[in-house]
């Protein structure tokens, strides 16, 4: 297979399977210091309080929707105090088979429908007349997919 070349007590290999080899183990290195690099999963998951501060506070909590004394929504506070005790693993008011945020399953939690649907399972879209951009939606899937986790 290889062309050996005995030169006492030693082997060598020909040069050109030396480059070969060098060239083979570099790239060998290069994806282990990669993989290294991203065994850490890459970015950190969303916080919840990143969520509330640019997805629900700014979107949803004020006087008219989901602040506590606010009506329609008032039966549902997104206040940052009480906003994830009353979203994650809670039945919908609306739709009680369904759960407000299925910690790990974006697709099977009623908010993301509420914020992406045209058509949700109840009423319209929220927030009303200005559906959110990608960005915090994405930023609300990925918090979900990552464990809907409190981190306060």
């Amino acid at each position: 297979m290889h062309d050996l070349q005995p030169t006492g007590r030693r082997c060598t290999i020909p040069m050109q399977q030396q480059k070969c080899s060098r060239a083979y183990f570099l790239w060998c290195g290069l994806a282990l210091v990669m993989g290294a690099c991203d065994a850490d999963g890459g970015d950190p998951p969303p916080t919840f309080a990143a969520v509330h501060e640019r997805v629900l506070q700014p979107g949803c909590v004020f006087a008219t929707c989901h602040k506590a004394s606010a009506t329609p929504g008032g039966s549902l506070s997104l206040e940052r105090d009480v906003a994830h005790m009353n979203l994650v693993d809670v039945a919908s008011a609306a739709v009680p088979d369904r759960l407000r945020v299925v910690a790990g399953d974006p697709d099977a939690s009623y908010l993301l429908d509420k914020l992406t649907s045209m058509t949700p399972a109840a009423g319209t879209i929220m927030p009303p007349g200005a559906p959110l951009e990608a960005e915090r939606i994405d930023l609300v899937r990925d918090w979900i997919a990552a464990g809907a986790a409190d981190d306060e």
